[in-house]
């Protein structure tokens, strides 16, 4: 297959590596100044518990910047590996007439950019998805650097979760092409609507997290805070779940009773003992690069439901940057 993905990020790299050992023919959509970064190969860094690092070059790829470069050949897949904010500022009329008929993989967890690609492509044409891998640029504070030659070294760890796809005849196909790239994945029936509950949890505990400047101890000991995010969260998911077919309200309602400052409080001292890296520097360093996106997400949540709290997790974080 003849794959063409949009950003060259931690993201799309990842997919793109896994791609291409799995034989398909791989090509990275990149702004002009990223090219020489690129273009001699990048370090992949897989990270697992418990086991060594397994560290691979992986240069089999191709890079275009120009979009009527991508016209002059057939594509099959195009998959969106960028942040929200930079997904709104494609020129979709031109991305359009250069993919052709490819299908287009989002793995935005976004309502507002379906409908966005909505205004240009068919229902048939676009299957929704969601990212299902933690990766990051290597090394985050603390970890020994590589002695590599390539400007661009990224970590990645595979979680034992499924990418929820769906879409019609054509999310088979990608499904299919999933698969046998070692990417886990499963059929839904709206993969935006199954991410709306974990993006919700996310997004505001997001917020939370940088105003006590990404340190975990510290959000933990600030009950205020943690009072006020579980506060958000329960109005933010009862207002959601109005939205929602039966299932998802479900799981809503449920997720909604559990929440509650102490859990966080647990979650906050355990969740870093399961990961083979520094879940702290982690959030920081990611969520730093696509903050734009966060603070997209939050305004869209901020308009759904009118609720002080959640407004006032905004405002904590956004407000003077706004």
């Amino acid at each position: 297959m003849n794959i063409l993905i949009v950003g060259a990020g931690a993201v799309g790299l990842v997919y793109g590596q896994h791609l291409s050992m799995a034989g398909h023919r791989v090509t990275f959509f990149v702004k002009e100044q990223h090219r020489n970064d690129l273009k001699s190969g990048v370090s992949m860094i897989r990270k697992r518990r418990l086991v060594k690092d397994e560290v691979r070059h992986f240069s089999d790829f191709s890079l275009l910047s120009q979009w009527n470069h991508v016209a002059g050949e057939e594509w099959d897949y195009v998959f969106l590996a960028i942040s929200s904010d930079a997904l709104r500022a494609l020129p979709f009329g031109i991305v359009k007439d250069a993919i052709a008929d490819a299908t287009l993989l989002m793995l935005q967890p976004s309502e507002t950019d379906y409908k966005v690609l909505g205004e240009y492509w068919s229902e048939e044409s676009v299957v929704k998805g969601m990212i299902n891998i933690i990766s990051y640029y290597h090394p985050l504070p603390g970890e020994t650097p590589l002695q590599t030659g390539e400007v661009i070294r990224v970590a990645y760890y595979l979680p034992p979760t499924a990418m929820p796809l769906s879409g019609g005849a054509r999310a088979m196909g990608v499904e299919a092409l999933l698969r046998e790239s070692a990417i886990a994945c499963k059929r839904v029936d709206d993969a935006v609507s199954a991410s709306r509950l974990p993006n919700a949890i996310l997004m505001t505990f997001l917020c939370a997290l940088e105003d006590s400047d990404w340190n975990f101890a510290q959000l933990r000991r600030d009950r205020q805070l943690l009072a006020q995010l579980v506060t958000a969260q329960k109005a933010l998911l009862t207002c959601l779940a109005k939205q929602e077919e039966r299932p998802q309200q479900r799981a809503m309602r449920w997720t909604s009773k559990g929440l509650s400052r102490f859990l966080y409080q647990a979650g906050l001292m355990v969740a870093p003992l399961a990961m083979p890296f520094s879940l702290q520097a982690y959030f920081r360093a990611h969520f730093m690069k696509v903050r734009t996106q966060t603070q997209l997400y939050m305004e869209d949540y901020c308009h759904q439901c009118d609720d002080e709290a959640l407004t006032g997790l905004y405002d904590r974080v956004f407000a003077v940057s706004s």
